[in-house]
């Protein structure tokens, strides 16, 4: 689960940290070994979507040589292919920080990937910042605890940044306020709280299906 943070560091940009992930090659190395580890499965997966091949070039008249040819490939490529795409998303896709600069007032915003920092653009690129909250409390007698459930997201002018889950304990309120400090009023940042009680589960052994009309369950007004 990522931890969002505002980073000062450097003397003439201000980042906002999306993944502590080290936005280099390293990283890259990293998920292709990852997705390396998947590989045999994705093999197999591929072999078995190509059975439909095997059996028509048998019917064919193919001998076995050229189907475990067509085999090795269409296990290669079930391999390859899905692996390649993973390396690149999160090479080339994967948003690790926004920079906005000049530190002292920012009006531009540059998107860092693994791969490199793409061009800064005009601040009004990013139409918001927003911030999500929700909270699910236990009802009466509930033993289990109450959940918290975090998100931050990203909307840009072309596209947005998926929206990243932050860990419970999460400070809302300080990154709200440290982002709109940052950025308002040229970029809005919003924090939505959401408070809602967890559903009564029906009781061990009724049957509410058989009672053969339904209703709402909540109103509105």
């Amino acid at each position: 689960m990522e931890t969002v943070r505002i980073d000062r560091s450097a003397p003439d940009a201000i980042d906002l940290v999306l993944t502590d992930d080290d936005p280099s090659p390293r990283y890259a190395a990293r998920v292709s070994r990852d997705v390396g580890l998947g590989t045999p499965l994705l093999f197999l997966l591929g072999t078995l979507l190509g059975l439909p091949v095997y059996v028509v070039m048998r019917f064919a008249g193919a001998g076995w040589g050229p189907v475990w040819a067509a085999v090795g490939t269409a296990g290669a490529v079930g391999a390859v292919v899905p692996a390649a795409v993973a390396v690149y998303a999160a090479f080339f896709l994967r948003v690790h920080r926004l920079r906005f600069s000049p530190a002292a007032a920012p009006d531009t915003v540059a998107l860092v990937r693994a791969a490199r920092a793409a061009r800064p653009r005009p601040l009004t690129e990013v139409r918001q910042i927003r911030i999500d909250r929700a909270v699910e409390e236990p009802y009466d007698g509930d033993p289990g605890p109450e959940t918290v459930t975090v998100t931050l997201t990203v909307r840009l002018a072309r596209g947005w940044v998926p929206p990243r889950p932050l860990p419970p304990d999460t400070d809302t309120t300080a990154l709200y306020r440290e982002l709109h400090d940052l950025l308002a009023p040229t970029v809005p940042v919003a924090l939505f709280v959401r408070r809602h009680r967890r559903s009564v589960p029906p009781p061990p052994g009724r049957d509410y299906g058989a009672l053969g009309h339904g209703g709402s369950t909540g109103g509105g007004c």
